[in-house]
């Protein structure tokens, strides 16, 4: 079966609609805000989002939804824009205990019946809090955007009808032949925690229908999967022929996989889409609805109600609503969108084969590694019962707020406000009394977190005979702003963080990363490991054009040592030994780490401070020699003005240069090219909600942009090439397997014997970048690698 129409014939069909038809207006009639006392402040800041439109205010409680008809019955007001928990309580006939949520129906639309007959119906919209517009850097927009529910009605997308029904055995093949004329289809699964299982899926079929006043129809079918009969029809819809659209599919397609149901022809997904136009905003189906869909007022609720009737209607409003966000979508996006998901989308597929193959857990390692955590624990716990004189019995918590702030009281450090590690540095630094309990606490968090997080048994995904114990992760496209990839715990409730595992505590005995020393290499088969080398630095001095950077990172045989010798003033030779290869003077060249790293991102001096701790402050002043009179604040300036002394294209070009981008076009796009790949798709393309001219955050997050985006799309780039051409290809195949993407390096695995592969890896990574610096000069480069194999275990390399 072929659909009927496919979906660029519909979408140019739909836009031609859209052309002809009447221009929106801009409504001039009253509106009333319906606000609540902390919104008093901000008012001022409303106007602009509302237009035209006379607004009166309200702010008292709403006790009942005629109280709000009778007022606007008098004002002669059909629009209402609200703030108030009180009146969404009482639209949703809310019987719960606890309010319901603001931000979740921020964007909600609903209506209330006229005070008198022949009245046209109250539309109420719900925004957040009148705070947010300032507080918020996308607050404005959002506001405006949904406020345009009722000031601007015709310019919204028009979604289908939605209805929904059960698929039976006896409505099966009718259906079936229907979808299989749709010109696309949108898919959603429902899981049980437990067992990794499946609840039931919906299907949304979308069909061309020129009768219908958004020039399409949509059926929906929910199946619950309850029988072997529902899992070989779930099999063959999952087949059908139609591009398939998705929120977050990858989800939704790590179960079909433990099904064996894959889906064919998954194109489409809205929160790659959506990220690929507006990264700063949320990406959850609530959001994209009220976002998209003018009339749309936020389900999730249902999905905890105990009626079954109910529970699959909230499925099918899933993928009744991913279809109809979908084609709003492609309706408005602007062209860097769709360029964005070109580059973004394809990183699905990978991410989904890593996160399926994961990494086989030692248990006996395991084991090992959390009786040595908890000796430390019980040991260091043991010091500060003794030290704190804690009565028998009882045991000093160091998780305990109430508890540490009586301890800092007690060190004399009552101005710090909280516990957290950078003030315990504080606390420590301060005397060497403070310093014996306060690395007695550190440490003891170290390890309760390790063994909390990384060394529980349980985190493994067995067979149920509990053999084949697996660490599973997930890796998102769609989770950061520039484009790196993101990780978390696995779709199947288990697993951990793969990006995030602790690095070696450099104060250890142990060399190693504990975590990483239970995590095993398959039976045959050896870790292999590609890093990108100073990946940012690199992509920093090329956007910036700085001639000394470029020089430093591309010829000198020590980047940080050479910025050390520059920011310093310190001969190269007595800080690096070229003949043997040799850094001899680490602590200065950590210093100079610390510095290159917070000034390619503008931070300031204060936050210098706080980065490297006082400590390490105090530390550089004395190996620099610097004026004992000296503040912290005064130390971390000169460490920040020799930076900027070596490298002035970093502040005088390529600051300004992303100030100007920002305040122009709203965006920061990408200035690389990839000559090498056989057809240009374009580049990375990120919507700014901030003013970087005016706060300093959005300043320092923007110019850390581009550098971090081009190093995530070089190594996007190289983990695509890995998985086309290594992982994918049948010859490579039965001796490779493609493990993660952990920060600037491709982890895998390879058969012993079949070293080639780390080469094939390396010169998939070798990727050359042309690119025109903010100061308008094209250069090329390409960032080297180390690779690091023949690891058992992941800690070996």
């Amino acid at each position: 079966m072929k659909p009927s129409i496919n979906l660029a014939e519909h979408i140019e069909a739909l836009r031609k609609k859209e052309a002809s038809s009447p221009a929106s207006q801009q409504a001039t009639d009253s509106i009333l805000f319906w606000g609540t006392g902390h919104d008093k402040n901000y008012l001022p800041y409303l106007k602009s989002c509302v237009g035209a439109a006379t607004t009166f205010l309200r702010f008292e409680p709403v006790t009942t939804l005629t109280q709000v008809s009778i007022y606007c019955s008098t004002k002669r007001i059909s629009r209402v824009i609200s703030t108030s928990p009180t009146l969404l309580r009482k639209l949703l006939d809310w019987d719960k205990k606890a309010a319901p949520s603001l931000s979740d129906y921020a964007g909600s639309y609903f209506t209330i019946p006229a005070f008198k007959e022949g009245s046209n119906p109250i539309e109420v919209v719900f925004i957040a809090p009148l705070k947010q517009l300032v507080t918020t850097p996308a607050g404005k927009f959002m506001a405006t955007r949904i406020i345009g529910k009722l000031t601007r009605r015709n310019s919204w997308y028009i979604p289908t009808a939605f209805s929904w029904s059960i698929l039976t055995p006896e409505n099966e093949y009718p259906t079936y032949q229907k979808f299989g004329t749709a010109f696309l289809i949108s898919i959603d699964i429902e899981t049980f925690k437990e067992n990794a299982t499946i609840r039931c899926l919906s299907y949304t079929g979308f069909f061309y229908d020129p009768i219908e006043p958004s020039g399409i129809a949509s059926v929906s079918v929910v199946l619950p999967l309850d029988s072997e009969y529902s899992l070989s029809m779930m099999r063959k819809f999952n087949l059908l022929s139609p591009p398939k659209v998705f929120q977050n599919g990858k989800y939704d397609i790590s179960y079909l996989s433990r099904y064996n149901a894959p889906v064919y022809n998954y194109l489409y997904d809205t929160a790659n889409f959506f990220h690929s136009w507006y990264s700063e905003l949320p990406k959850n189906l609530g959001f994209l609805n009220a976002f998209f869909i003018r009339e749309a007022t936020y389900w999730k609720d249902l999905s905890k109600t105990n009626d079954l009737h109910e529970y699959y209607k909230y499925n099918a409003l899933d993928t009744w609503g991913t279809g109809n966000c979908f084609l709003a979508m492609i309706l408005e996006a602007p062209a860097y969108a769709f360029t964005n998901y070109l580059l973004e989308f394809p990183l699905t597929f990978p991410c989904h084969m890593a996160e399926m193959t994961g990494i086989a857990r030692d248990v006996d390692k395991l084991q090992d590694a959390r009786a040595v955590q908890q000796e430390i624990i019980d040991t260091c716990t043991a010091s500060l019962n003794t030290i704190l004189d804690v009565p028998a019995g009882e045991v000093f918590n160091v998780a305990s707020p109430l508890q540490m702030k009586s301890v800092l009281k007690l060190l004399g450090c009552s101005d710090l406000k909280s516990a957290d590690e950078k003030n315990l540095k504080k606390a420590r630094f301060r005397h060497p009394f403070n310093a014996r309990i306060i690395n007695l606490v550190i440490q003891t968090r170290k390890a309760r977190k390790l063994v909390s997080t990384y060394l529980t048994a349980g985190k493994e995904f067995s067979r149920p005979d509990g053999t084949g114990s697996r660490i599973l992760y997930a890796l998102n496209p769609h989770g950061t702003d520039t484009s790196r990839l993101a990780s978390r715990e696995h779709h199947f409730w288990c697993g951990l963080q793969i990006q995030n595992i602790p690095r070696p505590n450099p104060d250890s005995d142990i060399p190693y990363s504990v975590v990483k020393s239970t995590l095993k290499a398959d039976p045959g088969f050896l870790f292999g490991e590609v890093d990108y080398e100073q990946a940012e630095s690199r992509d920093t001095a090329y956007i910036s054009g700085d001639p000394t950077m470029i020089e430093n990172v591309e010829h000198s045989p020590d980047f940080h040592c050479a910025n050390a010798s520059k920011f310093f003033g310190i001969p190269f030779k007595e800080l690096y030994d070229v003949a043997t290869n040799k850094k001899l003077n680490k602590p200065i060249r950590q210093i100079s780490k610390n510095v290159n790293h917070g000034a390619n991102y503008n931070m300031g001096a204060y936050v210098l401070v706080d980065t490297m701790g006082e400590e390490n402050v105090a530390k550089a002043k004395h190996l620099l020699n610097l004026p004992y009179y000296w503040t912290y604040l005064q130390v971390a300036e000169h460490l920040l003005e020799g930076f900027h002394r070596t490298f002035p294209d970093v502040r005088s070009v390529f600051y300004p240069g992303v100030i100007e981008e920002v305040q122009l076009t709203h965006k920061l796009t990408s200035k690389a090219t990839f000559p090498e790949e056989p057809e240009d798709i374009g580049a990375w393309t990120r919507y700014c909600f901030s003013d970087p001219s005016t706060s300093k955050p959005a300043l320092n997050a923007y110019i850390a942009h581009p550098p971090q985006s081009l190093n995530a799309q070089t190594l996007n780039r190289a983990w695509l090439k890995v998985f086309r051409e290594i992982a994918l290809n049948p010859e490579h195949r039965p001796n490779f397997k493609l493990i993660a993407q952990v920060h600037d390096s491709i982890l895998f695995q390879y058969r012993e014997g079949h070293e080639y592969l780390c080469d094939l890896v390396e010169e998939c990574m070798r990727i050359p970048i042309r690119i025109t610096g903010y100061d308008k000069i094209e250069r090329e480069f390409v960032v080297p690698v180390d690779t690091k194999k023949n690891g058992t275990y992941w800690s070996d390399l």
